[in-house]
């Protein structure tokens, strides 16, 4: 992928930051529209409910892992083929996923979008924040909100298109794919090489507050993926419409941009602490008075759960980025990565949970684990990383 490179077009960095976002509302949309059809994909291919969480696992699991190598791999190559390449592979995946005859071809599609998921974020982060100025978390908060656009609103217009056209017409997604793809080879931005920056001694000394990360990260997917799963199901299974199952996530999903853009500016002000530990109590706190709700409660409770869920995205990136300030990628891909993983399989497992004891046992579970987020919030740091004298990054301010 790193052979992936055009000249870049000048222009300003608003401008190119919204193409980046562009792009990554593309590559988290045209994928990530499973919860939205996941009712009639069951259904259209025998799965049992038991095995709903392996369709999220299998998109977000062995690409999720793959991050951090992926982020490594850019930050040694520089450029931007990994942000095209990534796309490119996400697209694919998406356009072929409604043409699956059995389960386990459909598990493999899901994998390989998965990579594409891989190699797209880390770079693009990265690629982000050197496109930032003083306000890194708004910055990043507004290529976040690309992706949180394409994964609430794709659900509902996936759904669209397979009342009109059938699980086969999503090859659709294609079309607007290809087009972003020539864009985004001329304006994305080309990050410089770091062929010999070491990063083990880095990790070492940061080991703890990687693992907070990582936890913290992987409670936030385990919130968002679990409710995403989960919720259209029980819709479904009450009786209600795919499309109106999938307009709950897209309600969570959009809603949740004003948390993420709120989340990154109240971090430059305040710091980061307060808002990881708000985060971590609202989305308990939301989803269990959800679960106790009814009518267009269930709407408003969401909204706000997708607010408080997301209010931490980007600043959980500025924290790894600064644990790790000259491998920017593969900082993005650790925290990202192995803590979506973390989620991913989290949801797996909560699928058991489900198909013995109901959908509601398993989102109460989900209610319970999102307060864990606390401990791990205040074990982060509060600044960014200190350096050495010789410009190695050194232990966190507390």
């Amino acid at each position: 992928m790193d052979g992936i490179e055009q000249p870049t077009i000048e222009a300003p960095e608003p401008v190119r930051l919204g193409v980046l976002s562009w792009a990554h509302f593309m590559n988290d949309g045209c994928i990530n529209y499973l919860p939205g059809i996941l009712p009639l994909l069951l259904e259209h291919l025998s799965v049992p409910l038991a095995l709903a969480g392996s369709l999220i696992l299998a998109l977000q699991g062995l690409g999720s892992l793959l991050q951090p190598v992926a982020g490594w791999w850019a930050d040694r190559r520089g450029g931007r083929g990994f942000i095209i390449g990534g796309l490119a592979l996400s697209v694919v995946g998406g356009s072929v996923l409604g043409m699956a005859p059995t389960y386990w071809i459909l598990i493999g599609i899901l994998v390989f979008a998965g990579l594409g998921n891989a190699a797209f974020h880390p770079q693009a982060l990265a690629g982000a924040r050197q496109l930032a100025r003083n306000r890194e978390g708004l910055t990043l908060s507004v290529f976040l909100v690309g992706g949180e656009l394409g994964r609430s609103l794709w659900p509902t217009l996936a759904g669209l298109v397979v009342a009109w056209l059938g699980l086969r017409g999503l090859w659709v997604v294609a079309l607007p794919g290809a087009l972003t793809l020539v864009l985004l080879a001329r304006m994305a931005p080309s990050l410089p090489a770091r062929p010999s920056q070491p990063v083990g001694e880095a990790f070492r000394s940061q080991r703890p507050a990687v693992w907070a990360l990582v936890g913290f990260v992987g409670l936030r997917a385990l919130v968002s993926y679990g409710v995403s799963t989960f919720v259209p199901l029980l819709w479904h299974a009450k009786g209600g419409s795919l499309l109106g199952g999938a307009s709950l996530i897209t309600v969570m999903l959009g809603v949740g941009i004003a948390g993420n853009l709120a989340g990154g500016t109240l971090a430059d002000r305040i710091g980061r602490r307060p808002v990881l530990v708000g985060s971590s109590v609202l989305s308990g706190l939301f989803l269990a008075l959800f679960l106790l709700a009814s009518g267009a409660w269930l709407w408003l409770l969401l909204g706000l759960l997708g607010m408080a869920t997301f209010a931490t995205a980007a600043v959980t990136m500025l924290v790894g980025q600064d644990l790790f300030p000259h491998h920017h990628s593969m900082a993005s891909g650790l925290a990202l990565g192995v803590g979506n993983a973390a989620g991913a399989a989290a949801v797996f497992l909560l699928g058991f949970v489900a198909g013995r004891y109901g959908l509601m046992a398993a989102l109460w579970w989900i209610v319970a684990l999102a307060f864990l987020g606390v401990p791990l919030a205040l074990a982060l740091p509060e600044r960014p990383a200190r350096r050495n004298g010789d410009g190695a990054p050194g232990r966190p301010a507390a």
